[in-house]
This record gives structure tokens, sequence and C-alpha cells, in this order.
């Protein structure tokens, strides 16, 4: 027999499936979240900061609905992956949770990447950053296994997380900050495009 508690809908879920507005509301403020991501790359592009020895790469938007099962949109610029090395910085909004910058370096770019980013300590102790210190790259969520706030370590120690297979660099702000996400996202990115502008040879 169909174990069919499993598939009963609390009263909660009845109002909620009742109810096609929460769908339609949460659709608007995806494509909003991707209209200000678009609006972000047309800046991105005018800056013209990412040095010319990069190999040429052209901004991308994508979006998915399960991050950890929720929406997500992401802004990749630059977005290079050759020979084993990746040299990205991601701008996501997900959905419940922040906006995030992320500095991902692999392979030569992290290589060549470690020195400057060393001495970078100060700056980004002072925006708030975070640096990578998980196995898997492409975990974006700032929990104590993938992320260590910089304001928790030592210079030495910052030094220490840039040695493995690649390298996170990341910032984010809450949801709430929305009217003013713009802004911050476009520094986050100059700041981190000026670090590999300095390291990229």
């Amino acid at each position: 027999m169909m174990e069919s508690s499993k598939i009963h809908l609390s009263d909660a879920e009845k109002e909620l499936v009742l109810n096609a507005e929460i769908i339609l509301t949460k659709n608007r403020i995806v494509r909003k979240a991707i209209e200000l991501l678009a609006v972000l790359q047309e800046h991105m592009v005018q800056a013209s900061l990412l040095p010319i020895t990069l190999p040429s790469t052209s901004p991308k938007i994508s979006r998915g609905e399960n991050y950890r099962g929720l929406p997500y949109a992401i802004l990749d610029y630059p977005r290079i992956s050759h020979d084993n090395s990746i040299c990205f910085i991601r701008t996501m909004f997900w959905w419940g949770h922040f906006f995030s910058s992320t500095l991902h370096l692999s392979g030569l770019y992290a290589q060549q990447a470690q020195d400057v980013l060393a001495v970078s300590y100060e700056p980004l102790r002072q925006r708030e950053f975070f640096t990578g210190i998980g196995s898997d790259p492409w975990v974006h969520h700032f929990d104590g296994d993938h992320y260590v706030a910089m304001s928790d370590l030592t210079p030495g120690a910052f030094a220490g997380t840039l040695q493995g297979e690649h390298i996170k660099l990341a910032a984010k702000w809450p949801l709430t900050l929305w009217e003013a996400s713009l802004p911050q996202l476009l520094e986050s990115w100059k700041f981190l495009g000026g670090l590999i502008t300095q390291s990229v040879k």
C-alpha cells in the first residue's frame, strides 16, 4: 500500500499551493535580479579594467532554481577556464540570502596571484571579505566549512589559505540592501579586477 501520509499537504502548504501570486511574485523578483546584473554587466564592460593579457572573454548571466533548493542568478566576468586554470569574478544573487562577489582562481592564475593577494590582506579585511578554505571550488555559501572571515585570520594565516589548488575571495551583502547593491557590487568587481591586473602576466 502506498504511504499516502508522505504526500499529504499541511495546512500551511495548502495555503501556499492555492496562492498563484506567490510564484508570480517570485518570478518578477528573479527577473529584476537578472536586470540588475545586466546593468552591472554594462558598467563592467565600459570600465575596460581587465588586463589585455587575459584571453578574450565576454560576460555571461545565468540563472537556476536549485542552489541548495533556492533560486539564484549569476554574472561571470571574466570567465576564463583553460588548461586546468580558472579566472572568474562571479557576482551572485541567491534567494533568501545575499548578493555576493567572488574572485575564483586556480592553476596558473592562482600561482601568479599569490604574492599580490598575500599583501592585500588589509584592504580585503577592511572590505569584510572571506577567504575560501573548502575543497569544493563551486560552493558559494559562507559556512565555516567553506569560508572564513578575513577578520578572523592573521596575515600569515591568510597567506596559508592561498597555497591550495584554488583561491576564492568573496564578500556578501544582505538582500535588504537591494537598492544599494549595484554600486557595491561594481566597486567590489573593480577592486577584485584590480588584483587580477596586478598579478596576471
